[in-house]
């Protein structure tokens, strides 16, 4: 019987959210209640902190923000394609339809994260702790998931051809539905992963053994 995943929690915003004009963000800034609609950028700036702010059709050019904190927040339809967010902050996040090519998710702690219909490929979420996340029909190809520590991480229907897992352990993830031919990780990584018949034969493949898929009687 698999088991039951927990609820990703959704973001907890107001139903109204004023504009909210950004000038300049500089280091220690801080944001709250409301709306981004504008392309923002360039910026570099540490320590920045949002909260309960939906951010809706922005464009993130150049974006830095280290160390930042983003708490009850919504990203729709937005590009943070190679966008630096590493060791940040994030919980209760959700990003839908969102670009993303690229970004840096290193070092980051995630709690009650959803990704939904996101492009990312090539993205880096290497040392990274992912708590109750969920990637949902997302394409991951060539992104980055080393030595990092996952508890609930959800795959369902995502891309994920060409993605680094090794030193990190996928047990109890399930990869039954992943679109891949090849994903990198050692063997350890893999124990108490949960993967479709077709994708065992596969996987026992890429550790070396050879599958003899037409048996003699």
């Amino acid at each position: 019987m698999k088991k039951k995943n927990r609820e990703i929690q959704k973001p907890d915003l107001p139903q109204s959210l004023e504009p909210l004009s950004i000038k300049e963000i500089a280091d220690h800034s801080s944001f709250e209640l409301g709306r981004m609609e504008t392309t923002v950028g360039p910026i570099h700036a540490k320590h920045v902190r949002f909260r309960e702010i939906h951010v809706r059709n922005v464009v993130f050019e150049k974006t830095h923000l280290p160390f930042s904190s983003w708490i009850d927040v919504v990203f729709e339809k937005c590009d943070l394609s190679n966008a630096d967010f590493s060791g940040a902050k994030l919980n209760r996040v959700e990003f839908i339809d969102c670009k993303m090519r690229g970004a840096n998710f290193d070092h980051v702690v995630m709690r009650d994260v959803s990704w939904v219909n996101c492009q990312a490929p090539y993205s880096r979420f290497s040392l990274t702790e992912l708590k109750d996340v969920r990637f949902e029909n997302c394409f991951l190809s060539g992104s980055n998931f080393l030595d990092s520590s996952v508890d609930n991480l959800q795959l369902g229907t995502t891309t994920i051809d060409d993605v680094q897992f090794s030193g990190t352990s996928l047990k109890n993830v399930d990869l039954s539905e992943c679109q891949y031919t090849y994903i990198h990780l050692r063997e350890d990584d893999l124990r108490g992963a949960i993967v479709s018949p077709e994708q065992a034969i596969s996987l026992i493949e890429v550790f070396g053994v050879k599958v003899n898929h037409h048996p003699t009687s």
